[in-house]
């Protein structure tokens, strides 16, 4: 690796240790200098330099800067970071997200589709929220989990026959937000109680709360991150007790279909809480 990036960079350098490794890519660090993402699959990171350059272009986010993008190859800027727990750093997080979150379009969805993990995510536009959620989010996940196999018959029905519903327990947001699209931990970097850098973004326009209930999911932050975050842009009533749990649904299929069983029980959990 060393070499390849030396003859890439026209640099010299020392070391690249490898830090990450995950179904869909190597991540190595390369002096401190250069943070290089490796993977087979071209159309990842693609969808990556895409959604960083619109969040550096149209956004204060703190994304990291492109050095250099081929085929299998994103070079980013390496960016200092040393740890999540530190009270500052969920006061500034929800600072920029809530910024982040008020960047908005006029429809749901994106002019291009992005990914989640290995997966295309589509973002095909919508004037209606709670529609652009059933089709583009938990159908489009949900037939193609059980065409892989991955949600069987009476579970997909369950989910089918909850999309039905939706209205009745979504809302349509005032606007669409800008939206990260995968925000958790490994993705937040901190130095010194600031956010320096949001990683591995999977952008489109969506309801804010999806962004929120990503941070639910993971317990990246806490009571802290959202009385702040509230503070700045309300969260309406109702989403602590009910729709955080409907828009996990999203990424539990989108992990049901990636890595196996172990995520069944979470769908079962949030269709069952709702009677189905």
């Amino acid at each position: 690796m060393k070499e390849n990036i030396e003859k890439i960079l026209n640099t010299s350098i020392k070391n690249c240790t490898l830090v990450s490794q995950n179904s869909s890519a190597y991540v190595y660090n390369c002096d401190n200098k250069y943070t290089v993402k490796v993977s087979e699959h071209s159309h990842v990171l693609r969808s990556e330099a895409q959604s960083l350059e619109y969040l550096k272009t149209y956004s204060n986010l703190p994304v990291p800067q492109i050095v250099k993008k081929l085929d299998n190859i994103l070079i980013t800027k390496f960016i200092k970071n040393n740890s999540l727990e530190k009270e500052d750093a969920q006061l500034d997080a929800a600072i920029k997200l809530a910024a982040l979150h008020r960047i908005s379009d006029e429809q749901f969805g994106f002019a291009t589709d992005t990914t989640m993990g290995l997966f295309e995510q589509s973002n095909r536009q919508n004037n209606s929220w709670i529609d652009f959620y059933k089709r583009e989010r938990i159908l489009d996940f949900a037939n193609k989990s059980f065409a892989e196999d991955k949600l069987l018959g009476t579970l997909y029905d369950r989910v089918l026959n909850f999309c039905d519903d939706l209205d009745k327990y979504l809302i349509e947001p005032e606007f669409a937000s800008l939206l990260h699209g995968d925000i958790w931990s490994e993705n937040v970097l901190v130095n010194d109680g600031v956010v320096v850098g949001i990683t591995n973004p999977a952008i489109y326009y969506g309801h804010n709360e999806m962004d929120l209930a990503y941070i639910m999911m993971f317990q990246t932050f806490d009571e802290l991150f959202f009385h702040k975050y509230s503070e700045i842009f309300p969260i309406a009533d109702g989403f602590f007790e009910q729709r955080a749990d409907i828009y996990m649904l999203y990424p539990y299929l989108v992990h049901a279909r990636a890595f196996g069983a172990n995520y069944i029980p979470f769908i079962e959990k949030i269709v069952g809480k709702y009677g189905y």
